[in-house]
């Protein structure tokens, strides 16, 4: 009976101490910027305007993507499909721009929902600002009776984010600014070095606001994106500018952290106390170990009960496994004069637009506050 009793112990032991350090590891990558992405992508040939590619979830879907390779040396914007091989599992698509690098065949590279590297490569007039920082930022021009858009991208992205949708608010003559903060690549970082999950990036986003205050907008727009948007409704409750903030544009939102853990890591078949523990680790004295200088409370990030201040409109795809929707249709349901949801096919995590960019661009004019439609 005690020996019984001592296995069952050290069972639990042992149990509790692998979920600890699952825990741990999963705070870590949490918060840890991503400096080389896996080239997971096989790139099979190119022949002229054509690239065959390995076809998975990502290479079959449509849309307009990038394809990077040779950690970010290399950088191609990818078209449609124009034929696949399900016996082979190839697929080949039209190649519409290199932007940097040659394309070959028997390589490697990385799938993303960027499409175009910068503004000029979307056909747009734009110049370099720096906001405080110093954090470079993308200006726009756009009518003076219009109001501004400022895009805020997700965790661990870039700039280029927003520039996919940029072209369609020119067309209606926003001007636009495209941001970057804290921890992205061409900013500088935080000072412990880690992603702080939109607590200490906010400060970029009120930056953000103020440059467009101080540059005569009448009112803004926040475009977000996954963890942008959590900024962005963050700011439209607590900015000293929020009353100039006329609406939210969201596209895969993180609204609430610990729901979108807990939806994440059930996917993945973990146990969903895993969630409350990655919290935990990140808000707690456990911080430390997951390299954090300071706690990360991100309960304060929280807005998912409260009615937003402004309108907002959500773009979601009904397969998104990293922000699952029905939190958003949770959001939407509890502020139906506030919120509109738009459901998307099945696609990656903020791809959206890419695989239906008449359906994003639709959705976002007929919603627009400013009584456009």
């Amino acid at each position: 009976m005690r020996k019984r009793s001592l296995l069952g112990a050290a069972s639990a032991l042992a149990a509790a101490s692998l979920a600890g350090a699952l825990c741990l590891q999963t705070a870590r990558s949490l918060v840890t910027p991503v400096v080389q992405r896996p080239e997971r992508t096989r790139i099979l040939a190119v022949d002229g305007g054509n690239v065959t590619l390995h076809a998975d979830q990502d290479t079959s879907a449509p849309g307009v993507y990038s394809l990077y390779w040779g950690n970010r040396t290399g950088h191609a914007r990818i078209g449609q499909v124009i034929s696949s091989d399900t016996k082979a599992r190839t697929v080949t698509r039209r190649v519409e721009e290199i932007y940097s690098g040659q394309l070959k065949g028997n390589t490697a590279g990385y799938w993303a929902g960027y499409v175009y590297p910068d503004p000029e490569a979307a056909g747009l007039p734009f110049k370099d600002v720096l906001l405080p920082g110093p954090a470079p930022a993308w200006l726009i021009p756009g009518s003076a009776r219009r109001p501004w858009v400022i895009h805020v991208h997700g965790l661990g992205g870039r700039r280029a984010t927003g520039v996919r949708t940029a072209p369609f608010f020119h067309r209606l003559g926003y001007p636009q600014l495209l941001i970057s903060f804290r921890g992205d690549p061409d900013a500088p970082p935080t000072p412990d070095g880690k992603h702080h999950l939109g607590l200490s990036e906010l400060a970029d986003v009120e930056a953000a606001l103020d440059f467009a205050a101080s540059h005569g907008a009448g009112s803004i727009i926040i475009s977000g994106w996954s963890m942008g948007a959590t900024m962005a409704l963050a700011a439209a409750h607590t900015s000293s500018h929020r009353a100039l903030i006329a609406g939210l544009v969201l596209t895969a939102p993180v609204l609430d952290w610990h729901r979108t853990l807990s939806s994440h890591t059930a996917a993945r078949r973990l146990p969903a106390a895993l969630a409350t523990g990655v919290l935990r680790i990140l808000g707690g004295p456990l911080h430390r170990l997951a390299g954090l200088a300071q706690p990360l409370d991100l309960r304060t990030l929280d807005f998912s009960a409260l009615a937003p201040p402004v309108p907002a409109v959500i773009l979601h795809s009904v397969g998104d496994a990293s922000t699952p929707i029905r939190i958003s249709e949770d959001y939407a349901a509890r502020f139906p004069d506030l919120v509109s949801l738009v459901r998307f096919p099945a696609c990656r995590h903020t791809q959206e637009w890419n695989i239906s960019p008449a359906l994003w661009e639709n959705a976002v004019e007929g919603w627009l506050p400013d009584g456009r439609s």
